[in-house]
């Protein structure tokens, strides 16, 4: 019943239809980027740049781990960091780099869960310096932390985040004058409490699907947990040295401008949105073309609140978060492009939007289909690239891989399949990802 009814008001709010006018594409005051492209080796990074160029995105955020970096002590390997720094300043994107809240085994000198640790001062000071002497010049902004309000993401108190991230701001103002240091990312739910704390909104429903209503708000707004929590963020927003601060948005974007508005209360320097995304799976019904009418509301909504950079979450679904698990432009089993990723780069790119249009325009043609024993794949204007051609069966098991090179035409043999619906994926060396419905019969 949940789901039902917060799905029939989306609806009824916003229709299911994407409209196909200019204007609607144009952003006026939003610059669109990526949070967290796969960047981990050299496939990654080619995979990446094809969709990112694509995408017309020259912003991109990944995250730095001490604890990969120095696993042992003053035994530092930089060439991991050295190479995706590399990567994306010679193919022009702008990094921020989100530095993890945690270290080394050896570094860990105070309280830590899972997600971080309490850090060596002098250590981490060493750890920085060295960074950012590296990287001087090479990297457009950096971060300390990630969603730090709750001891979930960082384990310390709220004196020891300020000592540690001030560390880094005085680093790279130091070694590194011309990067921007970017106050650790503000959860959706944190903004969502201290709005209605303040009574600009009456409710909302957290990531589990949980309604939150006006008096269970009440109830927690006057509570001693909530004061603490209140307090860590206050001494952080008064004590940290930053020059920007930054906010996550999630799922429901019609209560943005109220988060937004409050935030603004609070801070009075520049914010960023380095995540935004959804839906909710614990709340809303799922379907790719419902995720393409959300992400449309998202952006339009970014745009409207004058929100100058924003960071989508994610290129390729997947996220330790169940609620958020499919928010991504790209499917994660068959690398298919979504009718999300559609959405995206028309506002990127300022194009006039039909998703039916260009999806279609980006499938392979496959003849005959329905077919049995053989079937010849083309793809038009588009070089067969040494990835080659994958075939999907219905649950996202890869049943036929084809390498094949030099060609825009492929006959492939199916006599093993079994009757169904299957999809066909065309790598391009262009960069295209070509994605086609077959129907073995």
């Amino acid at each position: 019943m949940l789901r039902i009814r917060v799905f029939s008001l989306l609806i009824s709010a916003f229709g299911i239809t994407v409209p196909a006018t200019a204007g609607d594409t144009c952003l006026t005051y939003t610059t669109l980027g990526i949070s967290f492209p796969p960047v981990s080796d050299d496939a990654d990074r080619q995979f990446s740049q094809q969709r990112l160029n694509d995408l017309g995105v020259t912003k991109i955020r990944f995250a730095e781990s001490w604890a990969l970096r120095e696993p042992q002590k003053g035994n530092a390997n930089w060439k991991p960091l050295d190479d995706r720094i590399a990567w994306a300043n010679s193919h022009g994107y702008d990094v921020l780099l989100t530095i993890q809240a945690t270290g080394p085994s050896w570094a860990c000198a105070g309280a830590k869960n899972k997600q971080s640790c309490v850090v060596s001062l002098p250590d981490f000071t060493a750890y920085v310096t060295t960074l950012a002497k590296r990287y001087s010049g090479k990297i457009a902004k950096i971060q300390f932390g990630n969603e730090w309000q709750s001891d979930y993401w960082y384990a310390g108190t709220a004196a020891e985040f300020i000592q540690t991230h001030n560390i880094v701001y005085d680093a790279v103002h130091e070694y590194m004058p011309s990067t921007t240091v970017v106050l650790g990312g503000f959860t959706t739910m944190s903004l969502r409490f201290m709005a209605a704390c303040n009574g600009r909104v009456q409710s909302f429903y957290d990531d589990e699907g949980v309604l939150y209503d006006q008096n269970v708000v009440d109830e927690i707004c006057s509570s001693e947990e909530f004061k603490r929590a209140y307090g860590r963020i206050d001494s952080v927003l008064t004590l940290a040295r930053y020059d920007e601060a930054d906010i996550h948005l999630y799922d429901d974007a019609e209560q943005w401008g109220e988060y937004y508005g409050n935030f603004l209360t609070l801070v009075d320097k520049p914010v960023i949105v380095t995540e935004f995304g959804g839906p909710n799976m614990n709340v809303e019904p799922y379907t790719e073309e419902y995720q393409a009418q959300r992400l449309k509301r998202y952006i339009m909504t970014l745009d409207s609140l004058k929100i100058r950079e924003a960071y989508f979450f994610k290129l390729v679904e997947g996220s330790s978060n169940p609620a958020h698990g499919t928010s991504g432009l790209v499917n994660s089993t068959t690398l298919a492009l979504k009718p999300a990723y559609t959405v995206f780069r028309q506002f990127s790119v300022c194009k006039p939007l039909n998703v039916v249009q260009d999806l279609q325009y980006r499938a392979p043609r496959l003849s005959p289909n329905p077919a049995t024993g053989q079937v010849v794949i083309t793809a038009d204007n588009c070089g067969l690239s040494g990835h080659g051609i994958r075939v999907y069966n219905n649950l996202g098991v890869r049943v036929i891989e084809a390498n094949v090179s030099g060609t825009e035409q492929y006959m492939m043999d199916i006599s093993t399949l079994c009757s169904g619906m299957y999809s066909v994926v065309v790598c391009c060396v262009s960069g295209p990802v070509l994605v086609g419905s077959l129907l073995v019969q």
